[in-house]
């Protein structure tokens, strides 16, 4: 049961996927916790899209770019016609909070190509549609979804959001889109993420 409550992820032939994942065939499988490189990534990457559900939530013109898992936490990178403030963090990660207590489950789906463009475009995501339009064709589109809010995303991610028991706002700086000076300066919003509230006083 202990190690039930603190799975994240796992590893099966040495793929980190999610622990909704079938296993279809005989395979060495490791479960992955918060005390898992691998499995921190997977929490830390579920917290960056509770920030961007959190932001959408409060300012739904945003535009959503990339947020990834980092070595210490994560980011999300925004497209907004605002400076995010100090204080805007403050609510921002007030609103986190209510999405971790919502407690949604992390559902993978995939879509077509076309699908997907199409998807992204009704929701007005350009940064998402020029992403889809770069990747092979062929090549599988996976996107997750949690309550009301979905990304474009390849995982892996936590089972749920009350997985993630502890967030922190930390800053936001500039950062170019695709890292080229020659595109749009966006906002990103730097957080990290724990199993553990106590955590949070270590930083």
């Amino acid at each position: 049961m202990g190690l039930y409550k603190a799975a994240l992820a796992a590893k099966v032939d040495g793929e980190v996927v999610d622990l909704m994942k079938t296993i279809d065939k005989d395979s060495t499988v490791e479960i992955l916790t918060f005390d898992d490189a691998d499995g921190r990534w997977a929490l830390r990457h579920t917290a960056s899209h509770i920030l961007a559900q959190a932001v959408k939530r409060l300012y739904p013109n945003v535009k959503l770019a990339i947020g990834p898992a980092i070595d210490n936490g994560f980011y999300y990178d925004f497209d907004a016609d605002f400076a995010i403030t100090p204080d805007m963090l403050i609510e921002i990660e007030k609103e986190m909070e209510k999405i971790i207590k919502e407690d949604y489950e992390l559902e993978r789906f995939t879509l077509s190509r076309e699908e997907a463009i199409k998807f992204m475009k009704e929701k007005n995501e350009d940064y998402k549609v020029e992403l889809i339009e770069e990747l092979p064709e062929g090549e599988e589109i996976s996107f997750y979804r949690q309550g009301e809010f979905v990304d474009l995303c390849a995982g892996p991610h936590a089972p749920s959001t009350g997985r993630v028991k502890a967030i922190k706002l930390l800053s936001v700086a500039g950062a170019y889109w695709r890292g080229d000076e020659k595109n749009k300066m966006l906002q990103r919003v730097y957080g990290t993420a724990f199993t553990k509230r106590v955590n949070l006083m270590l930083i």
